[in-house]
């Protein structure tokens, strides 16, 4: 078959790839200079994508993968009807616990929030669906990894460097593999103030066989609000949501 090809759509898809597959955030001049593009085209195509929500400029003017992409995404990086399913049993689980609930998969070597479910509290958090995070810093992460092959975990621990964060982070790998012990004893996750200072979260793996893309669910607080010895408790809540929605896939 005859290739053909649309100039300024190979182009598009080439800052899409760039924005996409770094870890860094990039501006026009700086897109230029990596894909070798003339600044007017790039300039012009990057307008084009913000205003439709395909890519978000920060207040540095650096570009990010937008929602909308992530919308599109959708049918390929999880299940199609994985959220559907999900979203009576994260309802439940908000109302049962007070917190706010998110649902995330494993994504290009990153945990990628793909459903939220928020109380009508004034405390809000600023996640939203499409939005990536590195493994080690959710209770998401941590509750995913855990039941990832070797090799698995040493390319996504590769691939991050286990940056920190905040002062509770884990940042030594070996540390962290270590910390995964207690997710598969307990089956949920803990993350203290190791992503934000402030904020706790408690996760658990969605585990089905019939479900290949690595999912868990969590409750993400405010410290006040999820002391110490609440954890047992509300991780068991969160166990039996992650398993009432394996039940259901």
């Amino acid at each position: 078959m005859e290739k053909y090809h649309v100039p300024a759509l190979e182009r598009t898809i080439k800052i899409l790839k760039l924005i996409s597959e770094s870890k860094e955030k990039y501006t026009v001049t700086e897109i230029c200079k990596k894909l070798d593009l003339p600044k007017a085209t790039v300039f012009a195509i990057m307008r084009t994508l913000e205003y439709h929500n395909m890519v978000q400029k920060d207040i540095n003017s650096c570009f990010q993968i937008g929602p909308k992409m992530f919308q599109i995404g959708m049918t390929y990086v999880s299940d199609s009807n994985m959220i559907e399913l999900a979203k009576p049993y994260m309802k439940r689980l908000m109302g049962e616990s007070g917190f706010t609930v998110h649902l995330g998969i494993l994504h290009e070597n990153q945990i990628m929030y793909i459903a939220k479910e928020e109380p009508d509290s004034f405390i809000k958090f600023s996640t939203y669906p499409g939005l990536k995070t590195e493994i080690h810093l959710t209770g998401l992460g941590k509750a995913i990894a855990a039941y990832l092959s070797e090799s698995e975990l040493d390319q996504i621990v590769r691939f991050e460097n286990l940056e920190k964060a905040t002062p509770n982070t884990i940042t030594d790998v070996t540390t962290f593999k270590e910390s995964l012990n207690a997710v598969r004893q307990n089956g949920y996750a803990i993350e203290d103030e190791e992503g934000e200072i402030g904020v706790r979260c408690i996760a658990a793996p969605i585990i089905n066989a019939r479900h290949t893309t690595p999912t868990a669910i969590s409750v993400t607080s405010h410290t006040s609000h999820l002391p110490k010895d609440q954890f047992s408790k509300i991780g068991e809540l969160v166990r039996e949501t992650a398993q009432d929605i394996a039940k259901s896939i």
